[in-house]
């Protein structure tokens, strides 16, 4: 995880020195915009760093249940440092209109720094998704997401470049609005999922465990599912009911096939607690 957040902050920062240099020499509002977006992505990325070196670390007497949520906290801060950026594009927009901004003098290089970005925004969204399914991590998914985002965005720049060289200069603070108005929905989305989170909102639904459970030898009914947690940490509480004469040796036996079949059926549960009770 270290390795795929240090390459997008490389990437990150090299594009936004470009955009912001570009944009700011030919008035281009968009494009400022934009580099400040992949600023923030590369803030995002060293607070990634900082943050995953906390939340994989093991359970402790502070902490019995890890650290997982760390990590959620760190998309809490992504979703709101988005927020900040959207507000300040907005800003600067309407700054710029009420100035009489001038249309951007787009030049070859404009377009050159946009299109490398382009591509640069493509392959580091799929990177990190991937990296992010692979890893079980809510920050790499949501910081894929937010540069899936970027793509919209440089695609609107790229377009505000058309325009402007048409002599549409309106057309560049209304792309900025536009830029801001993509990472505002985008914040939000980060958010909500946070809150989930953090709130123990359930992740399966009971009735999506229960064939799993009844599947296991010995068990003759369930209920009282509850889940909690994230996409890449998920924890169990249920209640098993087996045979009432069963051992307490045997009826241990039969809660640990059970947080095996659910960990085997879904690798993203991390825990699982069993309460087992006699069969009524």
């Amino acid at each position: 995880m270290r390795r795929v957040l240090l390459l997008t902050l490389a990437l990150n920062l090299a594009v936004s020195a470009a955009k912001v240099l570009v944009g700011s020499l030919t008035r281009s509002l968009a494009m400022v915009a934009d580099g400040y977006h992949s600023l923030v992505d590369g803030l995002n990325n060293v607070a990634g760093l900082v943050i995953t070196g906390f939340a994989y670390a093991p359970p402790d007497a502070g902490h019995p249940y890890g650290h997982r949520k760390f990590e959620t906290a760190a998309a809490v801060l992504l979703g709101a440092g988005l927020l900040g950026v959207a507000y300040h594009v907005v800003e600067a927009a309407f700054r710029g209109v009420a100035a009489g901004a001038r249309a951007p003098a787009v030049g070859a290089l404009n377009w050159a720094v946009m299109l490398a970005t382009l591509a640069i925004n493509f392959a580091v969204a799929q990177y990190e998704a991937r990296a992010g399914r692979r890893l079980g991590s809510a920050f790499l998914q949501a910081d894929a997401s937010h540069t899936r985002s970027d793509i919209y965005v440089t695609l609107g720049v790229l377009a505000s470049f058309a325009a402007s060289s048409a002599g549409l200069a309106w057309v560049d603070p209304v792309a900025a609005l536009g830029i801001a108005a993509l990472i505002a929905v985008m914040a939000v989305r980060i958010l909500v999922g946070s809150f989930h989170t953090l709130t123990d909102r359930a992740v399966f639904p009971s009735h999506a465990l229960s064939p799993v459970v009844l599947a296991v030898e010995d068990v003759r009914s369930c209920g009282e599912i509850r889940t909690r947690g994230g996409s890449g940490a998920v924890y169990v509480d249920l209640v098993v009911h087996v045979d009432g004469t069963m051992s307490l040796a045997a009826a241990h036996a039969v809660a640990d096939r059970v947080e095996a079949a659910l960990m085997r059926a879904h690798p993203e549960i991390v825990d699982v607690m069993v309460h087992v009770e006699p069969f009524p």
